[in-house]
């Protein structure tokens, strides 16, 4: 029986504080694995994964911030326009 996979966290995943807002950037990809995902976590745990990989974690955490200064915390925090709330 094989193990499953680790998942290995980059050391660039961090909490950030744009416009006073709280924002957890996670970074991680899977053990062996050839690219990186990207993660950012709002306050209330609503999580935006992006679609694509990125060849190396510095690339990620690079994006997640241009994005967040680009779309502006605030949208992150209400959960922009492609956040589909599950029902419960």
């Amino acid at each position: 029986m094989e193990r499953e996979p680790n998942i290995v966290i980059s050391g660039a995943s961090q909490r950030i504080v744009e416009d006073g807002i709280p924002l957890k950037v996670n970074i991680y990809k899977l053990e062996g694995g050839s690219g990186w995902s990207l993660e950012v976590v709002t306050e209330d745990g609503t999580s935006i994964v992006w679609d694509d990989l990125f060849d190396d974690d510095q690339a990620a955490f690079e994006e997640a911030v241009t994005t967040i200064r680009a779309e502006g915390a605030q949208a992150f925090a209400k959960g922009g326009s492609n956040v589909i709330p599950f029902n419960r």
